[in-house]
C-alpha cells in the first residue's frame, strides 16, 4: 500500500504541486490537430493539467494555446473572434496573438503602448504525429521535442484515438503495468485451447490456462526514458540465456503494453492528466508502411482495441452512466469480464477504484504488482528530486526515447543490465529524417 501523503503527491496534478510541476516539464500531447481543422476555424475549449485553456489556428496556421479568460474583464475567450491573425474577445475587442501578446485594445484611451503591458497566458505548441503538443512549465527551461519515432511516419501510417477517461491519470496508467490482469479482465470462457481463462466442469471456479510469469522472472529496469519490464525465457538449447525487454514505461504518462497488434503496428497509449479527476487518453498505432484498409477500418469503427464514441464527443458509447453496457449473459457463458470491448473493460475498472482518485492507502499489493510499485516510485522520486531544485533529465535526453521492444540470447550468467543494454540504447535517426537528426543533436 502506498502513504496518504503519497498518494497525494502522485495524484494531484494542479500547478504548484510536485506531480503537477514534474508534468510541466515534458511536452504533452493536449489535443488531436483534427480539432483545429484549419486556419481561422473555430476554437477549441482544451483542459490540462487543472488549468482551463483556449486552442486556435491563426490566418497564418500556426497553432496558440492560450489562458481561457480574457484579463480585462475576464470574459470568455472561447467564444472570441479567430480572424487576422489573432483571438479577440467579444466582450470589449481586445485581441491576442499566439503567443499570447495583446495586439489589439480598442476599447483603451491610455495610448498605443499600454497593450505592450498586457500578456495573457500563452504555452508553446507545435504539432507532430497528428497532435498538437504543449509545454506549460518555465520559460527557460523548455526541452527538446521528444524522439518517439513515431512523430517521423507520415500520416498514412498512423491512427490515434483520444477519449476522456473520468479518473486520475494515475489509475489507468498503473492498469498498463498489472501483468496478471489480461489474462482475467480480457478474457473468454470455454476450454483451456480457447481463451486465456476457463470455468471448470465443477465447482465454477475460474482458472488460468497459462499462469502469468513468475514475479522472480522479472526485473523492472530504469532507463534514460523511464523504465521496461524485463522478462527471463527458457534457455535455447545450447545454453544461452534469452531475455525478452518490453512493457516501456516513457515519462510521464507514455506506454505500450497491452495491445493486440497486426505485425510491424506499433502501439501507444497516453494518459495526460485534465485534472486530478480526469484524464485524456490517446491510444496511437503506428507502422513504417501505411497501414492496410483492413487495419483501419476495423481501428476507427470500433474493433476490439478501440471504444466506439457518442459521435461528435470523445466519451465512450459504453460509459459509466450506463455500467458499460455490461452483458450479464456473456459474464456467465462466454466473456470473463461481461463487457465486449477491450479498453473499455479496462475504462470500467480504472474509473471505479473507490472513486476517480484511488485510495492507495487500502491496497494490498502482491509480487505480480512490481512494475506498478517501482513505477510510482520513480514518478515520486522524481517530483520530490524536482521539489528540492533537481531537474527531471528525461526530456532533455529525447533519442531515449525512440526504444522498441526486443529479444536477445545472451551467455549464461551474464547480467541482465548487460544483457539488454543493446535495446535500451537509443535508436539513430533513419535518413529519411535529417531535420530531426539535426534538431536533437543540438541538444546532445
Amino acid at each position: 500500500m502506498l502513504a496518504k501523503e503519497d498518494n497525494q503527491m502522485l495524484t494531484q496534478v494542479g500547478a504548484g504541486t510536485p506531480m503537477g510541476e514534474l508534468f510541466r516539464r515534458f511536452w504533452l500531447p493536449a489535443m488531436l490537430s483534427e480539432e483545429l481543422p484549419g486556419p481561422d476555424c473555430t476554437p477549441v475549449r482544451v483542459r490540462l493539467l487543472g488549468e482551463d485553456l483556449i486552442a486556435f489556428r491563426d490566418t497564418s496556421g500556426r497553432v496558440g494555446v492560450v489562458d481561457a479568460y480574457c484579463p480585462h474583464r475576464n470574459a470568455p475567450l472561447f467564444f472570441g473572434r479567430n480572424e487576422e491573425d489573432g483571438l479577440r474577445c467579444v466582450y470589449h475587442g481586445w485581441k491576442f496573438d499566439v503567443t499570447g501578446n495583446c495586439v489589439d485594445m480598442p476599447n483603451c484611451w491610455e495610448g498605443e503602448t499600454f497593450r505592450e503591458k498586457v500578456k495573457i497566458t500563452s504555452y508553446p505548441a507545435w504539432e507532430g504525429g497528428g497532435m498538437v503538443w504543449l509545454y506549460m512549465g518555465p520559460s527557460d527551461r523548455v526541452p527538446p521535442k521528444p524522439g518517439y519515432e513515431f512523430l517521423d511516419v507520415p500520416p498514412e501510417n498512423r491512427y490515434v484515438l483520444k477519449f476522456l477517461v473520468n479518473c486520475n491519470y494515475m489509475q489507468s496508467l498503473e492498469n498498463e503495468f498489472a501483468e496478471s490482469h489480461a489474462a482475467f479482465l480480457h478474457s473468454t470462457l470455454g476450454t483451456a485451447s480457447s481463451g486465456s481463462a476457463f470455468r471448470a466442469v465443477t465447482g465454477g471456479d475460474v482458472r488460468l490456462s497459462q499462469k502469468p510469469t513468475n514475479p522472480a522472472r522479472m526485473t523492472v529496469l530504469d532507463t534514460d526514458f523511464g523504465q521496461v519490464l524485463v522478462r527471463k525465457g527458457d534457455d535455447t538449447p545450447d545454453g544461452r540465456e534469452v531475455y525478452s525487454v518490453g512493457t516501456p514505461f516513457w515519462m510521464p504518462c507514455f506506454s505500450a503494453a497491452g495491445a493486440l497488434n497486426a505485425p510491424g503496428v506499433t502501439p501507444l497509449n497516453i494518459k495526460v492528466p485534465v485534472d486530478d479527476e480526469n484524464m485524456v487518453f490517446f491510444r496511437y498505432k503506428w507502422s513504417e508502411k501505411p497501414l492496410t484498409e483492413k487495419a483501419l477500418f476495423e481501428m476507427k469503427h470500433g474493433g476490439a482495441e478501440f471504444p466506439e464514441l457518442i459521435p461528435n464527443t470523445f466519451l465512450p458509447r459504453q460509459n459509466k452512466s450506463n455500467d458499460y453496457q455490461i452483458d450479464r449473459v456473456k459474464q456467465r457463458f462466454f466473456n470473463y469480464s461481461g463487457i465486449v470491448n477491450t479498453p473499455v473493460q479496462d475504462i470500467m475498472v480504472v474509473e471505479n477504484q473507490r472513486g476517480p482518485v484511488a485510495d492507495r492507502s487500502r491496497e494490498v499489493l502482491v509480487s505480480t504488482d512490481k512494475y506498478i510499485i517501482q513505477v510510482r516510485r520513480r514518478m515520486l522520486d522524481a517530483a520530490r528530486a524536482l521539489s528540492r531544485g533537481i531537474e527531471p533529465r528525461e526530456p532533455w535526453n529525447p533519442l531515449a526515447y525512440r526504444f522498441r521492444p526486443g529479444r536477445v540470447e545472451v551467455a549464461p550468467g551474464t547480467p541482465v543490465e548487460d544483457a539488454v543494454r543493446p535495446l535500451i540504447e537509443p535508436r539513430p535517426f533513419p535518413e529519411q529524417a535529417p531535420s530531426r537528426e539535426r534538431e536533437l543533436a543540438a541538444t546532445r
